[in-house]
């Protein structure tokens, strides 16, 4: 089987991450499929962002991987070429617009990077990185890497398309494909509520819950998540409106 027979499975990461996050992913992944790890630097909004992804995906029908951000941007996709989307993850995510509260923390965030963007990166890692997790000091280093590589703009810029994204519980009913969603207990960024939110108003979506992680799961839980995405991968999609309900591990 050539590159070209593979099925597509695009990968799109979250707010301050580079292709390293899917690092693990990339590797397992690719012995079964064409990898695209999407990336959308430069990019002033979901919707453009949306745009950058779609520039990069292969024609034809491909499976969609959304972390985070990543998330907002999937779904952004699938209102626009649903047809195309053969199954659907999200990891770590949430259809939640943000709060006033939420939005008054990004623009002091902002305010702080271009004061000392080290420090806010590595206020970050402690944050959205378990701290009793497997990998929480590797993790931590990784955060610090990507987001020096990603620089204080993009920082920037990402925080304002955050701020901006629409809200998409409404749309949620509509989707048809199959779709499984995984989240850390305790992710601090996207609760399990928000995560939980998405798999019971997908239409057949399942959830999943990994004990001792934070955000960050494809570094955190590396393993699990390959794991996750092979069985989802795998998984009958003729069957997928009679999936399972949510699930904790």
């Amino acid at each position: 089987m050539t590159t070209n027979d593979k099925p597509v499975v695009v990968l799109v990461p979250g707010m301050g991450n580079t292709a390293q996050l899917w690092s693990a992913q990339f590797s397992e992944l690719s012995e079964v499929c064409r990898v695209v790890v999407a990336d959308y630097a430069g990019a002033k909004s979901i919707q453009a962002m949306a745009d950058r992804v779609l520039e990069q995906v292969p024609e034809g029908r491909f499976s969609l991987v959304g972390f985070s951000l990543g998330g907002y941007i999937a779904l952004n996709l699938v209102g626009r070429v649903a047809e195309r989307i053969e199954r659907l993850a999200f990891i770590s995510a949430s259809p939640f617009a943000d709060s006033e509260q939420a939005i008054k923390q990004r623009e002091s965030l902002i305010e702080q990077a271009h004061a000392n963007y080290k420090v806010v990166l590595e206020n970050m890692g402690r944050f959205i990185v378990c701290a009793d997790g497997p990998l929480a000091r590797e993790t931590r280093k990784t955060v610090m890497t990507m987001g020096i590589e990603l620089g204080v703009d993009e920082f920037c810029r990402q925080q304002r398309a955050a701020m901006q994204r629409p809200d998409a519980r409404e749309q949620l009913s509509s989707i048809r494909c199959h779709v499984r969603v995984l989240c850390g207990a305790d992710d601090k960024v996207t609760p399990v509520s928000g995560n939980r939110y998405l798999a019971e108003h997908v239409p057949g979506a399942t959830l999943r819950v990994l004990e001792r992680s934070g955000h960050l799961l494809p570094l955190e839980r590396p393993t699990e998540v390959s794991a996750f995405l092979h069985e989802w991968l795998l998984a009958d999609t003729a069957n997928s409106g009679a999936a399972e309900g949510a699930e904790e591990a």
